[in-house]
């Protein structure tokens, strides 16, 4: 692409050259035989307004960055089949990076590693840099445009600023292969769509930031059990991590991930109710000791119930010390009854229980806490959540060695208190 340059500029070799020349004709050919199907300047114009429409509205349900700039660029070369379709992002050291791009020349940009350009420099730097959309309908007259081959260079440009809470996020780029290609109608259609792009991104921006608020909460809320048990304080956010990361591997979407996550930071938060000498024993615990730390599940699920925000991460936290056989606690829920985000954290923290130090015992080699996970699977734990945990675990690790079998953990069988 002209308007976009390798970290190290060269001139396009042969190549390249030749794979732009095919594009080209191949673009030509393709724009003969949809002008000789167009209805008209006014079916134009309503396709313009339909893209427009459609686009504000799934821009709107959208939350990574990624994912709406491929939508976007998406959308335009599906409907209008542009020489290019390019969103760049303006990131802090002034450089143009190309977030998402598609059309004949975007697979060139993507197989040549163009996908860098100063804002300095071209017409794109000089839109991000003004904020002041460009319309040029002739490349080869616009002094700020890069030629990179002028035998096969577009000869069309529209780049439109993309705004994020008043300040040039980056920019919009549409190209053509013939001058004139590209008119004032494009203009109000690209304009309006980076303004929904900006929007958006805007959202996902306070999103972002409330979602980090959320989360400094529940680790303020977590954090209230240190003065009781150490452990928990200390290895919650392992746990919580290796959660989401399992949830995923398990195909739950991203939010419900995240969700999974943020019961497990709180899933013992419970244990504020636990008297000390209980918590910290270093030895087995009596009968009605075991009442008394097992009503932390309960009370757990009780107090995130009680914050709005939270509520719906209740059932998990209730959950989370259920079994698969249904011999857990507090309610006895047995197999599918128990939620799959309490089936993954029981899990997780089994296996984060087993390679930890305890009060009441020494840690043990990761080897073994997956041995007990196999041991446990269909008893104590879900065994499509064990798989997934040690899928995730060698993956993480490196270590692809099959799990051998050995004694169980005795007592509570692996299960923390």
């Amino acid at each position: 692409m002209p308007e976009l340059r390798a970290k190290e500029p060269h001139r396009p070799d042969a190549d390249e050259r030749r794979r732009r020349a095919e594009a080209l004709e191949r673009h030509r050919g393709d724009i003969r035989a949809r002008r000789l199907d167009a209805g008209g300047e006014i079916a134009y114009l309503r396709e313009q307004l339909r893209l427009g429409a459609r686009l504000t509205a799934r821009l709107a349900a959208k939350s990574e960055i990624e994912e709406m700039a491929q939508l976007v660029v998406d959308e335009l070369h599906e409907t209008f089949d542009f020489y290019l379709a390019a969103v760049q992002r303006l990131d802090d050291d002034g450089v143009l990076r190309l977030l998402a791009a598609r059309g004949l020349l975007g697979e060139l940009m993507k197989e040549f590693l163009l996908t860098e350009q100063p804002v300095s420099e071209g017409v794109n730097g000089r839109v991000a840099r003004s904020g002041v959309t460009a319309l040029v309908t002739d490349t080869r007259l616009d002094r700020d445009y890069i030629v990179r081959d002028s035998r096969t260079d577009p000869r069309s440009e529209l780049t439109v600023a993309i705004v994020v809470d008043g300040s040039v996020w980056g920019v919009l780029n549409i190209e053509e292969t013939e001058p004139g290609a590209l008119s004032e109608t494009d203009v109000v259609l690209v304009e309006a769509i980076a303004a929904s792009f900006g929007s958006a991104a805007h959202r996902a921006k306070l999103m972002a930031h409330l979602e980090t608020a959320f989360t400094t909460t529940l680790a303020a809320l977590a954090s209230t059990v240190e003065a009781k048990d150490n452990y928990t304080a200390c290895h919650g956010e392992d746990v919580a991590e290796l959660v989401e990361r399992v949830a995923l591997r398990m195909s739950l979407s991203h939010a419900d991930a995240r969700d999974a996550r943020y019961a497990a930071l709180l899933h013992d938060i419970g244990k504020i109710g636990v008297p000390s000498e209980i918590l910290l024993k270093p030895g087995p615990l009596t009968d009605e000791e075991w009442v008394v730390m097992r009503a932390h599940a309960a009370m757990g699920g009780e107090l995130v119930a009680r914050i709005e925000a939270f509520a719906h991460l209740a059932p998990a936290v209730r959950a989370s010390h259920e079994r698969w056989d249904g011999r857990g606690y507090p309610d006895g829920l047995a197999a599918e009854k128990i939620p799959l985000a309490a089936r993954i954290i029981a899990a997780c923290d089994t296996y984060d229980a087993i390679v930890t130090d305890r009060p009441y015992r020494r840690a043990r080699p990761p080897r073994e806490a997956r041995s007990e996970l196999c041991r446990v699977a269909g008893t104590q734990l879900d065994p499509r959540v064990v798989d997934a945990v040690i899928e995730e675990l060698d993956d993480a690790e490196g270590t692809l060695g099959s799990i051998g079998q050995t004694e169980g953990l005795g007592g509570n069988g692996g299960l923390p208190r």
